[in-house]
């Protein structure tokens, strides 16, 4: 019987062929694609640090361009009439507003403690010849957008658009800035510097509105026995374009002693008014629209207001209309005031007559003097000569020898007033007192600036060469509506 061979040992172990195949097919893998993986993160490193380079490069080249220097103005030194790019412009001030409730908790009258203050401040600043402080760079805090201050066309920016004035001596900072301008006679009358005098006040005001930051909204507003006139119907941002329109604005009032006053009078107050205008007590010609002036600024919801004026209040009567036009339902003319009245017209139509026969012979008689009068004023209009007299008109200083003055032309009755119940309806109440005016200021910006949802605002005052009387309305104006007053005693000095 053969005998079996025992089997072979195998070379390798069970499953080792299959895992050398294995094993060699990752190698191949690894092998192929090796280069191509390296490819792609060489690519990618170099595209990241393209990246780099770029964003570096702009960086540098940003950090590196020269800023434009700015004046104590607050404008490009460089370019100081280049005009900005026209932005849209937002709503006025209600934006700015605050909550109602704080709103009506400022409109209050003021704190004890604040009171004190206020008044000391108004209390203490003396009467002194103001010139305004040379231009001077604006103060910073050290935190970007910090707020500065400036004087007499010094310039400041504060932070959220907000800006700091110095108005005439007066400091104030504000986002919706009115500025409030006295434009009656009695601001160009010559112990005022006249004309000229007036010119260097209308300068530093423009200096002052060079001087708001971009983000602060202002309007200007002038006043005087006519009415107001508004720089803008809102306030807008003050943009290079509308500064140097302001200043236009500006430049056109009160050149020359014939050239006074405000122009179109276009302010209408859609809000209510603090009373019914009167004529000034033993003139009866109004002279002033102070209320007028502030009323705009109120209408504006204007967070702070400078004004400068001689000061000269307003009369103002307590507004009874409503009562009025109830009591005409009932009122009646007296048959025996009726009579009268009949009676006094027919002797002041005698009177006329008379008076107009007498005005023709005098033309007539005088008529060389007349025409030598005539030319003597025009040539003084001519110089700008003349001196401005509140409630007077213009006096040329023109006598001419042998020329008498005209006749007087009479003057014509009042007609008699309704009567009801034996009293005569009267749609103008007690004149208001300066307490009392002041008063119905508050109660009238509390009202306007509650339904805004703003701020209460501050009014700062200038007294330019104010009489005791005026002064101190003025003063008490500024202290009861959370602001300061300045006392101007001399004409105002243009800057050295």
């Amino acid at each position: 019987m053969a005998v079996a061979s025992p089997p072979k040992t195998p070379s390798s172990p069970p499953g080792g062929a299959q895992a050398s195949k294995a094993g060699s097919g990752k190698y191949f893998f690894l092998g192929k694609y090796r280069s191509l993986l390296a490819i792609c993160l060489i690519v990618a490193a170099a595209v990241h640090l393209v990246g780099l380079l770029i964003f570096g490069t702009i960086t540098l080249f940003k950090g590196s361009v020269p800023r434009m220097p700015f004046t104590s103005e607050g404008i490009p030194a460089e370019d100081v009439g280049a005009e900005a790019p026209m932005e849209e412009e937002s709503a006025p001030a209600e934006e700015a507003a605050s909550s109602p409730d704080s709103a009506a908790a400022s409109s209050e009258a003021v704190s004890e403690d604040t009171e004190t203050v206020l008044a000391v401040t108004g209390v203490t600043s003396q009467p002194s010849p103001f010139a305004a402080a040379p231009a001077v760079p604006s103060a910073r805090t050290g935190l970007p957008g910090g707020t500065g201050s400036f004087g007499g066309g010094g310039g400041g920016k504060g932070k959220g658009g907000r800006s700091s004035v110095n108005f005439f001596g007066v400091k104030g900072e504000g986002t919706n800035v009115y500025f409030v301008v006295d434009l009656s006679d009695s601001m160009l009358e010559p112990e005022r510097g006249g004309v000229a005098g007036f010119s260097i006040v209308k300068k530093q005001l423009k200096q002052m509105i060079q001087s708001l930051d971009e983000g602060t909204r202002f309007n200007v507003v002038t006043y005087g026995a006519a009415g107001v006139d508004l720089f803008q119907t809102a306030s807008v941002p003050a943009t290079n374009d509308k500064k140097q329109a302001a200043a236009e604005f500006i430049d056109r009032y009160n050149t020359s002693t014939e050239k006074k006053g405000t122009q179109n009078n276009n302010y209408r107050p859609s809000i209510p008014e603090f009373g019914l205008i009167q004529g000034d007590r033993g003139t009866g010609r109004i002279t002033t629209r102070l209320d007028l002036g502030l009323l705009a600024a109120l209408e504006g919801l204007a967070d702070t207001i400078f004004l400068i004026s001689d000061g000269k209040a307003p009369v103002l009567a307590e507004d009874r209309r409503k009562e009025a036009a109830e009591a005409m339902k009932q009122a009646e003319i007296p048959e025996g005031e009726r009579i009268k009245y009949e009676k006094e017209v027919e002797e002041w139509r005698r009177q006329y007559e008379k008076y107009t026969a007498e005005l023709k012979a005098y033309r007539e008689k005088y008529k060389d003097l007349l025409a030598k009068r005539d030319q003597k004023i025009q040539e003084a209009k001519a110089k700008g000569e003349g001196k401005v007299r509140e409630g007077y008109g213009v006096d040329y200083g023109v006598r001419i020898p042998g020329l008498p003055s005209q006749p007087v032309e009479p003057r014509q009755p009042e007609p008699p007033k309704p009567k009801s119940g034996g009293k005569v309806v009267q749609a103008a109440g007690e004149i208001y007192d300066e307490t009392t005016l002041i008063k119905r200021i508050r109660e009238v910006y509390t009202e306007v600036y509650k339904k805004g949802n703003a701020e209460t605002p501050s009014i700062h005052t200038v007294g330019y060469m104010s009489k005791s009387t005026e002064a101190k309305f003025l003063q008490n104006l500024a202290v009861k509506n959370n602001g300061t007053y300045k006392a101007i005693s001399a004409p105002i000095k243009d800057a050295p």
